[in-house]
């Protein structure tokens, strides 16, 4: 699992910084975290990695294809949000299987993005408000082993739990969009980026 160095975190920080500096309301958006961390990555020349990126290549299986000596990590960034013990992030729509929860099963078991989600909240005390955002990995592993008849109807979506614990929730209506509440315990953290 591809994971951002120390100086790659400096890097975000310093663009985050410039970004809050600039605009003093809530949290960077998807496109900009996307452009900060590829550009965080091609900045830290020491590790010899040379990103991908395409501005709104909305790309399905990577927002960033990194290439290190031994192999290419595709990543997904996503921004995510932590309750209840659980990571909640948006993920591909998948209306083109025209509603196959077995297609869309064979697919979602096949792909192998890792996720980068960046989180955020602010808090306000007496000195100020404070942006604070956290990077948090999520292995590929942990997306697959769905099965097509274990898809239970909640509602107006589709619900599977897999062995990791990982819900997945299918959503008809918006495209059959796919979103996962990955249990915290499963992710691989950074220190909090606080910008004040």
């Amino acid at each position: 699992m591809y994971k951002l160095t120390p100086r790659m975190e400096q890097f975000l920080r310093q663009d985050l910084e410039e970004y809050h500096r600039l605009f003093g309301g809530g949290r960077c958006s998807g496109t900009q975290l996307e452009e900060f961390i590829f550009r965080s990555i091609q900045l830290d020349s020491d590790t010899g990695h040379h990103a991908m990126w395409k501005a709104g290549g909305h790309e399905i299986e990577a927002d960033i294809r990194v290439v290190t000596e031994s192999e290419i990590h595709p990543l997904q960034i996503k921004s995510g949000t932590i309750k209840n013990g659980q990571l909640r992030l948006s993920g591909y729509r998948l209306g083109r299987f025209e509603e196959s929860l077995e297609d869309i099963t064979k697919y979602l078991n096949s792909i192998n993005p890792e996720i980068l989600s960046v989180s955020y909240r602010a808090e306000d005390d007496e000195n100020g408000r404070h942006h604070i955002y956290q990077i948090m990995y999520v292995n590929s592993i942990y997306l697959h082993d769905l099965a097509p008849d274990s898809w239970e109807k909640s509602g107006t979506h589709w619900r599977q739990t897999n062995r990791h614990g990982v819900i997945f929730q299918l959503y008809p209506k918006m495209s059959w969009q796919i979103w996962w509440a990955i249990p915290e315990v499963l992710l691989d953290k950074s220190q909090e980026i606080v910008i004040e």
